[in-house]
């Protein structure tokens, strides 16, 4: 498993390390995960089945305030107890990178190296399917101190986040292309030291383009394009009131849909 290690400046890929849990912790918090995933089957969204097609993967966990339980907000790490695994299965996963949701999240020193779900044996007495077994555990490990590095910097800044993991998938594709899928566990409650969509009027049309505008000034539009993004939280901080929710489903819709072009997949649908 790669570790998270502080570094200077952002860099596109490359084992960086955050700040760590305890090592009993942080290993009582892996195998409660690794456990938990066993026993996971089905997927919260409607998707096509690839079938043996391998596809490149990214994880985005949101380290805020919110993402604690699910009293507060998103349960985060239930979530990806709940989910990981499955969508790994389900979007057949050749690897797997991540990035986590901070105040800044371009920036954040939390990182990780993509994680390799489709080894090569070394020797011809390795089993396959066994060291698919131990890459899946891997990478459901670093998800945990991904998570756990996040939760130490806070704030929520989901597009930033979004535009993270996109560019590392597109920096790792390979040569034939491939199909590119992201999972991203987050109520997607932008709260960054610039923005915070709960102070946004979002009823109309004009309101959320202001505040769309507003969100993208001096920012990269994530390079979605063409990927397939499955939430998981969206929209159910509990603090929203309900009239609020389709304008700030719109506002996100005019982002990713219309703007970057991916195609989501919520998993309420």
């Amino acid at each position: 498993m790669n570790a998270l290690l502080p570094v200077r400046r952002p860099r596109a890929s490359g084992p960086v390390r955050g700040h760590r849990a305890p090592v009993r912790t942080c290993t009582a918090l892996i195998a409660a995960l690794t456990l938990s995933l066993a026993g996971c089957s089905g997927m919260p969204w409607s998707s096509d089945d690839k079938g043996t097609e391998k596809v490149s993967c990214g994880l985005v966990v949101d380290g805020s305030g919110s993402g604690t339980s699910d009293d507060t907000g998103v349960d985060v790490k239930k979530k990806l107890q709940e989910t990981l695994i499955p969508f790994l299965d389900e979007q057949h996963c050749s690897s797997l990178a991540y990035a986590p949701v901070t105040a800044s999240s371009w920036n954040s020193s939390c990182r990780h190296s993509p994680v390799d779900l489709d080894p090569e044996p070394r020797t011809s007495t390795e089993d396959r399917e066994v060291l698919r077994q131990r890459a899946r555990n891997s990478a459901a490990g670093a998800s945990i101190e991904m998570l756990n590095c996040a939760r130490e910097q806070n704030g929520s800044d989901v597009l930033g986040a979004l535009g993270r993991i996109a560019q590392s998938l597109r920096e790792t594709q390979d040569d034939k292309g491939g199909d590119l899928a992201i999972l991203a566990v987050s109520d997607f409650e932008q709260t960054d030291p610039e923005f915070r969509i709960s102070k946004e009027p979002l009823s109309t049309k004009a309101e959320r383009t202001r505040a769309v505008n507003k969100l993208l000034a001096g920012r990269k539009l994530p390079a979605l394009k063409g990927m397939d993004l499955y939430t998981v939280g969206y929209g159910k901080n509990p603090t929203r009131k309900p009239s609020t929710y389709e304008g700030f489903d719109q506002f996100w819709t005019d982002i990713l849909t219309t703007r970057a072009k991916a195609h989501v997949h919520h998993d309420d649908e």
